[in-house]
């Protein structure tokens, strides 16, 4: 911050003395020195134009633990209603199965849906998020499963169940762009690692509270109330993040200047051998999770 004290730093990041102008001709006129230019050239006066990294690490800096606590809450909450929708379909597959008239390719297939179209748009969330802002983009990802979970609750067909499917991919594709842009810019550097690990966490909850929700209510009173209590959930997120808006909403000069420099061919990433161990690693670990995750709820009722 400014200050007026004769001697003092006028920010963290300066190096030189808060003068005045008067003061700055004075000594120029006296030493016979370009005092004035030397001085504007390092850091103008009064820092009325900081640097913008110097601004980002000021801001990150200053937020005392309670913001970065609800930052991260707020994330929290959002991830693991992600991964709640993740099961929104498969703990209904043996309901799904019977009214529909469906075999386990049929209805395996709605999560391959979810699952191309989750792919396809996190490719281009991030883009979204740079250009809107990843608080928006995140109330539309949770308005999306909204809006897939009460056209659940309607579904009169196996085309409805796809389109389900499809929604619900389309909304869980911004999470991860969206989340850990906000993490990086609105939690502290040293609370960085606290946050990633809640983020990771709140996540594994939604998973372990989906079957269990959506079981026990189509158990009780049908899969269509399980289906508009799943969209009272996103509402409620989404009513959540809409109230908060202001603590995720992009902190000033949070995006660095860019830079000059020799554009990569599109593709150059592809040569790394780095991505193809990485690519390998997920898509086996996924296949065997996903079977597991979607499948386990009619099998398990088969066995008994």
């Amino acid at each position: 911050m400014p200050t007026s004290t004769s001697g003092a730093t006028c920010c963290a990041g300066c190096r030189f003395p808060n003068r005045s102008r008067r003061a700055e001709r004075t000594l120029a006129g006296r030493n016979g020195q370009r005092r004035r230019g030397f001085l504007a050239a390092q850091n103008p006066v009064h820092c009325r134009h900081p640097s913008k990294s110097t601004a980002m690490t000021a801001t990150s800096a200053a937020l005392p633990p309670s913001r970065d606590l609800e930052v991260v809450s707020l994330i929290g909450c959002a991830h693991g209603v992600s991964h709640f929708f993740h099961l929104l379909l498969p703990p209904l597959f043996p309901w799904l199965m019977k009214d529909f008239a469906l075999s386990f390719t049929g209805i395996g297939a709605t999560m391959t849906v979810f699952f191309v179209v989750s792919a396809m748009g996190q490719a281009l969330a991030g883009f979204l998020v740079d250009r809107y802002g990843a608080a928006r983009v995140l109330g539309g990802g949770i308005g999306c499963c909204l809006t897939a979970s009460l056209l659940l609750a309607v579904a009169d067909g196996y085309a409805a169940l796809a389109i389900v499917a499809a929604l619900a991919g389309l909304g869980n594709s911004v999470f991860h762009p969206a989340d850990f842009t906000v993490l990086n810019r609105r939690v502290s550097p040293p609370r960085l690692s606290y946050a990633f690990s809640i983020h990771g966490l709140s996540g594994n909850l939604g998973w372990a509270l989906a079957p269990v929700f959506m079981t026990g209510i189509a158990a009780t009173a049908g899969w269509r109330v399980a289906a508009l209590a799943a969209a009272a959930l996103a509402a409620l997120a989404l009513a959540l993040l809409f109230w908060r808006r202001r603590t995720l909403a992009d902190p000033p000069h949070s995006l660095p200047a860019p830079e000059v420099a020799t554009p990569a061919p599109l593709l150059a990433f592809l040569r790394s051998p780095a991505v193809w161990l990485c690519f390998a690693f997920f898509f086996l670990i996924t296949t065997a999770f996903g079977a597991i995750q979607n499948f386990a709820t009619p099998i398990l009722q088969n066995l008994a």
